[in-house]
């Protein structure tokens, strides 16, 4: 249950209402859909009453604070303890924190202490003061939307949630604060994340059919647009983590809209070159290192959907023993740095950025070569590492039989 009386419908935080975001929360946190009630009058909290008693009760407090799976996930998690748990703030000197779970035996009597705290204008869980467990929450898991300096602080502090840890150098120091104003807009727009990242994969798309053209205009003003389609890239993902708007099906429109631009880029490349250099194999090259690159991106789909089970196909540079993780970083040895390297260079970050670099001092060739080469590359490192993931998985099953 979401207390959220009339304050938290006039208070906005990275674009969601804070009774909303509390619902969000609830959710992503174990709560089924059909369970979470926002509750801002006694009256309302009567009719659900019902509804409410005999299971396990979540209340959460988002009358004057923005509220975070951090806060939630724990008490849900805990739920079997048979104890009122209640959160707190250590950082507010124990002060309750705004969640409290309690088991089926004690939920009908916070119901009643709950109508009678919000006839009086809201809930201050005085129901929580015996016999009750705290757990104590870190500075994720909630933060204070009372006034204007609040609700700035407060977006400020979400807007901490949109750097990934597997975030390249690039995509950290130039895509990401190219793209923060785009998130700002997007968040005040009725567009969903996945509706963001097809119009960002249609634009890198664009860029690439522009680009394929034979004069330096058409190339360099295409692989511009395809940079922009990179940088509104970056926004689907941060809108989905601002909004808690995730979905399976997101994650992979986001992975296979990369990975069409990055063929497209190829393709692009290779149309543009062909004309400069009428006596090279040009199509030829370019489609041997396509089929490469297409069968290289499909054995990593194997891996993210039958090992990692994730769509997140940065990950697989784990795999290859590659680029950012998410522990401390291995001490570094000539081989390590010089993998690390070619996974930066191999991303499509880099690649749309060096090639339009080579594209506005008219040395289109270059690029063309290393995209090339990096698809025969791309697929040497691959193709071994499959087979070992593959001999691996046999070994771990072959263990688990036994």
């Amino acid at each position: 249950m979401i207390l959220a009386p009339a304050l938290a419908d006039e208070r906005t935080v990275t674009g969601l209402k804070l009774g909303e975001r509390a619902r969000r929360v609830a959710r992503l946190s174990g709560v089924a859909q059909d369970k979470i009630h926002v509750v801002r009058t006694p009256a309302e909290l009567t009719r659900v009453a019902d509804d409410l008693r005999g299971a396990p009760l979540l209340v959460v407090r988002a009358t004057d604070q923005v509220v975070a799976v951090e806060l939630c996930k724990p008490l849900v998690t805990a739920a079997g303890e048979g104890r009122v748990l209640v959160a707190v703030d250590p950082a507010a000197g124990g002060a309750y924190a705004g969640a409290v779970l309690a088991p089926a035996p004690r939920a009908g009597a916070l119901v009643d202490a709950l109508v009678a705290d919000l006839a009086h204008g809201d809930a201050t869980f005085a129901a929580a003061a015996t016999d009750v467990a705290r757990f104590s929450v870190g500075r994720r898991a909630r933060h204070a939307a009372r006034t204007r300096e609040d609700l700035r602080a407060a977006d400020a502090w979400q807007f901490e949630l949109v750097d990934k840890p597997l975030d390249a150098w690039l995509t950290r120091y130039f895509y990401r604060p190219l793209a923060r104003p785009l998130t700002r807009m997007f968040l005040r727009l009725p567009f969903s994340p996945n509706q963001i990242t097809i119009f960002s994969a249609l634009l890198s798309l664009a860029g690439c059919w522009i680009a394929a053209g034979p004069s330096y205009g058409e190339h360099a003003i295409g692989l511009g647009v395809l940079v922009l389609g990179g940088i509104v890239d970056c926004n689907d993902g941060e809108v989905a983590r601002l909004r808690l708007e995730f979905s399976t099906l997101g994650g992979w429109l986001d992975a296979i809209g990369d990975d069409l631009a990055r063929a497209a880029l190829l393709l692009a490349m290779g149309a543009h070159v062909a004309p400069l250099h009428p006596e090279w194999p040009v199509a030829w090259l370019t489609g041997i290192s396509l089929v490469l690159t297409v069968a290289s991106l499909l054995l990593i789909y194997w891996y993210c959907i039958f090992v990692i089970h994730s769509s997140n196909n940065q990950e697989y540079g784990q795999a290859l023993g590659v680029g950012p993780g998410q522990g401390p970083p291995p001490k570094k040895s000539i081989g390590r740095a010089i993998g690390d390297f070619f996974a930066v260079v191999a991303r499509r970050d880099s690649m749309d950025l060096g090639a339009l670099g080579f594209a506005l001092i008219g040395m289109p060739t270059p690029a063309w070569v290393a995209m090339v080469v990096g698809g025969v590359i791309g697929f040497a490192w691959v193709v071994p590492t499959h087979f070992k993931i593959v001999r691996q998985r046999r070994v771990d099953r072959a263990a688990a039989a036994d």
